[in-house]
């Protein structure tokens, strides 16, 4: 890319790179990373202006990675993965996705709220972002000990976008 000056490089992180949340605090960490690697290499190659490094930082998407991400046995898969339906669809996301690789846009955040205003919260205002989270927090950690589903305090009116 440095030889021809001209390439994209596009990085699909998490807003879990923007924000953090409870029972998730290695991934929280490996997003947090990826967000400063490649916001510093974006500043090394400023002087080729042709090569673009993109971070795109998807929300909640419904996916099968759950039920296989928290056994403690890598044979067994989850039984209940919990409603899905507050994630946006996969389709809809890579739409985006390309979207924002077309229109060569640096960084970019895709989800449906509530989880984009709370991107907005942590990057505007971190000390009233931390407090919600640490009440939203705790119920997360309840229903993950109850057996339920973590996130199945969401009960959130979709519009199809599909």
């Amino acid at each position: 890319m440095i030889e021809r000056k001209q390439g994209k490089i596009v990085t699909v992180n998490s807003l879990m790179g923007i924000f953090s949340a409870p029972l998730s605090s290695g991934y929280c960490a490996s997003k947090h990373a990826l967000r400063g690697f490649f916001n510093g290499l974006r500043t090394e190659l400023a002087t080729y202006p042709g090569i673009l490094v993109s971070n795109i930082f998807p929300g909640p998407v419904q996916s099968n990675i759950v039920k296989n991400a928290l056994t403690n046995d890598a044979t067994q898969t989850l039984c209940n993965v919990g409603d899905q339906s507050y994630k946006m669809a996969t389709s809809r996301c890579v739409r985006l996705i390309l979207i924002s690789m077309a229109n060569d846009l640096k960084e970019v955040w895709i989800a449906d709220q509530p989880f984009l205003s709370v991107a907005y919260l942590w990057q505007y205002t971190p000390t009233w972002a931390m407090w919600l989270t640490n009440k939203l927090g705790k119920k997360r950690i309840e229903n993950f000990k109850n057996g339920l589903d973590a996130d199945s305090y969401f009960k959130i009116r979709k519009t199809k976008h599909d």
